[in-house]
C-alpha cells in the first residue's frame, strides 16, 4: 500500500475540520474535539483535494 504524504499541516486546513466557536472545532473523522491550530494527524485531507486523491472513506468502506 502507497502512503502519500499530506500537505496539511494542522487541523483547520484538513477536510474533516468544523469550525464551532472561536478557536475550536470538531474533527469529523474521528468525532472530538480540537483545537484549529493542532497539528494535523495522519489521517488528515486537504479540504480541496483532487478527485484522484484517496480519502480515508475510500480506503475502509463506506460504513452506513
Amino acid at each position: 500500500m502507497t502512503t502519500i504524504k499530506s500537505c496539511v499541516s494542522v487541523c483547520r486546513y484538513c477536510r474533516y475540520y468544523t469550525p464551532e466557536g472561536q478557536r475550536g472545532g470538531t474533527c469529523g473523522l474521528l468525532n472530538v474535539a480540537v483545537k484549529s491550530g493542532w497539528k494535523a494527524c495522519s489521517l488528515s485531507v486537504p479540504s480541496f483535494a483532487p478527485s484522484f486523491a484517496p480519502s480515508y472513506e475510500n480506503l475502509v468502506g463506506a460504513h452506513s
